[in-house]
């Protein structure tokens, strides 16, 4: 008859040397280790007109002394300076006399270069903004472009010939806003 005693003292020398092997393996392997170290940052969005990054002067567009037919053509450089692709709009708002912003025509075609002409506005079958009356309406719903690249938006603007004499000596100023979002 085994004493509580033996089999206390069988089961320590059975699971003695067990728990001593696992701790000299535990402590006395080689070990090692590695870090694994990362970076982030955020990119950039930047839009440009004729490479100019605040308020542009775009004067090229401005007319005087507009008669019935006169058509006006400007090119509008639209630069991506930022480190992200990024797609862009634009609208537009007027002020002065809204009968004569309401009488003119505009349309805005992509050209290839900065010649923006009646021949270069005929040629191009990238429209941005379809030609419809009203220069306060004109609006780019969203064009992309890549960081580091830019595309000549070809404005035209007409009065057209079947304008009235209300229209005489009325002045309106256009204000094309672009704005650009990540995409």
């Amino acid at each position: 008859m085994r004493t509580p005693i033996v089999r206390r003292l069988r089961a320590v020398l059975t699971v003695g040397p067990l728990v001593a092997l696992s701790w000299a393996g535990a402590y006395a392997a080689f070990t090692d280790s590695v870090d694994a170290t990362s970076s982030f940052s955020t990119g950039s969005v930047a839009i440009q007109a004729n490479d100019q990054s605040s308020s542009v002067a775009f004067t090229s567009l401005s007319t005087s002394g507009m008669r019935p037919g006169t058509v006006t053509y400007a090119p509008l450089k639209i630069s991506n300076s930022g480190s992200l692709d990024f797609t862009y709009a634009m609208a537009s708002a007027t002020s002065g006399s809204a009968a004569l912003a309401g009488a003119l025509t505009v349309g805005i075609k992509v050209v290839g270069a900065s010649t923006c002409d009646a021949s270069a506005y005929a040629a191009s079958s990238t429209v941005a903004y379809a030609q419809a009356a009203g220069v306060g309406a004109a609006a780019i719903a969203a064009r992309p472009l890549a960081s580091g690249t830019s595309e000549y938006l070809c404005f035209r603007v007409e009065l057209p010939a079947s304008a009235d004499n209300s229209l005489q000596g009325l002045t309106t100023n256009a204000t094309f806003t672009f704005t650009a979002a990540a995409s």
